[in-house]
């Protein structure tokens, strides 16, 4: 077997995980169970004022399928008040 220097190795791992991170999805959702989503506001909060909440379509950044507005999940995450301009 060859023997490799140090350069030499850490050069291979480096492109391997290239080739592994580029081969990931980076984008992936978790499924409705996974987040403990619910149909109904938890505690008054809803997925209309969190930050994942996708108002056009209903969708959310983090769990598969459509969202009730009116819904809940573990992901949620209160949108961040916005400044008032002066």
């Amino acid at each position: 077997m060859k023997d490799l220097s140090r350069r030499a190795f850490l050069r291979y791992m480096s492109i391997l995980g290239l080739a592994t991170f580029s081969a990931t999805a980076l984008y992936a959702k978790g499924s409705k169970a996974q987040y403990k989503y619910q149909e109904t506001p938890k505690d008054g909060k809803t997925c209309l004022e969190c930050m994942h909440f996708i108002a056009d379509t209903n969708e959310c950044r983090m769990v598969e399928g459509k969202i009730s507005p009116d819904g809940w999940c573990a992901a949620y995450y209160k949108l961040p008040n916005k400044a008032v301009p002066k």
